[in-house]
């Protein structure tokens, strides 16, 4: 019987690495810069809604926490077809790095359900919050140096710098191997660059004592719009791995 050639959409879907699967422009394109532009809708007082609102609840905070709660569902969803044990474990870690990002974020749902903090842990934390990235000392430099500096690292190695230099080989990974999973899709690469030079305006103003002339998020709440970014990210990665195993079978099935 003679072999055919024509490949179904789904059959070359199952070829695509990581790195080239296409995301949507709405998500990897226009979210970031809006994100970006949104500080400078705040800065004119007409258009300033969040005036006299608890930052807690305001846009840019309220953005990363959907981020991340989309991210969690995706890696979930996607471990039924993962591709192999390794896969699997990698997922359920991705999950996991999500929750606990919400988790501190949302101070393990203090900001919504307003709970009174213990008196005794009102001393170890910084801002008197119910979450772990306040506490005074070596947690706190854990989740706000090493937690926070490290992803931000991740972002720019595995978003930008190895996807242009796979891109560029033009490199191509057999379905099933770790390097034809694991790797941020391109397509993230803006939400990676912003998140990785969002400070630069505040670090500038600072050297000049302006900070106070930022608009809002970009002054002294610039931590706010990287955390946004990065969670932006990790919603990315979650979504390309959903994509990629969408197309695999399910464990246990042929």
């Amino acid at each position: 019987m003679r072999e055919s050639f024509v490949h179904s959409p789904s059959e070359i879907m199952d070829t695509i690495p990581s790195y080239r699967q296409r995301l949507p422009h709405w998500l990897n394109l226009w979210m970031p810069l809006f994100i970006l532009v949104y500080p400078f809708i705040l800065a004119v007082p007409a258009l300033n809604w969040e005036k006299d609102l608890y930052r807690e609840y305001g846009l840019i905070e309220n953005l990363t926490v959907a981020f991340l709660a989309a991210a969690i569902v995706l890696s979930l969803r996607s471990l039924r077809r993962a591709d192999g044990l390794v896969h699997r474990a990698w997922l359920l870690l991705l999950a996991a790095g999500a929750f606990v990002f919400l988790g501190e974020e949302i101070s393990w749902g203090q900001h919504y359900f307003k709970w009174v903090t213990p008196e005794e842990w009102k001393e170890m934390n910084r801002q008197g919050e119910t979450n772990l990235h306040n506490i005074k000392g070596g947690v706190e430099y854990f989740f706000t140096k090493v937690a926070r500096e490290g992803l931000s690292l991740a972002t720019i190695i595995g978003g930008i710098l190895v996807p242009l230099h796979l891109r560029r080989k033009k490199a191509d990974f057999t379905p099933g191997t770790l390097w034809f999973w694991v790797w941020p899709s391109l397509g993230g690469a803006l939400t990676a660059l912003l998140s990785a030079t969002i400070r630069l305006p505040n670090s500038i103003a600072h050297q000049f004592g302006k900070v106070d002339c930022l608009p809002p998020f970009l002054g002294e709440d610039i931590g706010e719009m990287k955390e946004c970014y990065l969670a932006l990210f990790i919603l990315l990665y979650a979504l390309t791995q959903f994509r990629i195993t969408r197309r695999l079978p399910a464990a246990g099935t042929s």
